[in-house]
């Protein structure tokens, strides 16, 4: 049986991107264009994994991933959204999401995390909120998409780089080469 995903979004063209996508990886897919849809969705089915926006019309994304873990505990959560900074990352990972990634979203990174996630649905162990390795994991992820994001945006320019993400070039040379980057 194939495993299901809801996507949580807004916006439709994005929800039914995001659906083709995952259809396409032969998984089951329901969509949500609010908070309580989500909501009553998740009250009558069961998903693998949930993909959520963070800003909806009648909530956040934020409330969605404290009802997955008050009612679905098992279930992973990921936030895809056009908002994405630090510190929203940094909330939405606290709150129990496994991954926080800005739109648009490039194919083969909503892949990984889809795959991230059904690893961790059919291991619900690893994905507690209460995992004490849970946050560095995918604190260390995040650091490592936004460095990719800023060298492509600044054409492999470390010193434009650096600026862009206002730290130190000596400060991304250090953080590159402990993420693997370099």
């Amino acid at each position: 049986m194939a495993a299901s995903v809801l996507i949580v979004d807004d916006e439709r063209d994005i929800r039914e991107l995001l659906g083709l996508a995952l259809e396409r990886m032969d998984l089951r897919v329901q969509s949500a264009e609010n908070l309580q849809e989500a909501i009553a969705l998740l009250a009558k089915m069961r998903f693998d994994l949930c993909l959520t926006d963070m800003r909806l019309p009648d909530g956040s994304g934020l409330d969605l991933i404290h009802h997955v873990r008050q009612h679905h505990a098992a279930m992973p959560i990921a936030m895809i959204t056009a908002y994405g900074d630090v510190a929203s990352a940094v909330g939405a990972l606290k709150a129990g999401a496994f991954d926080f990634v800005s739109k648009p979203v490039a194919l083969p990174d909503l892949r990984e995390i889809v795959q991230r996630g059904l690893l961790m649905a059919a291991s619900p162990v690893s994905n507690s909120a209460d995992n004490p390795q849970a946050l560095p994991e995918a604190l260390a992820h995040l650091e490592r998409v936004q460095i990719q994001s800023a060298l492509e945006i600044c054409r492999h320019n470390k010193t434009k780089a650096a600026a862009h993400l206002g730290i130190t070039f000596r400060a991304l040379r250090y953080k590159m080469e402990k993420l693997g980057l370099e």
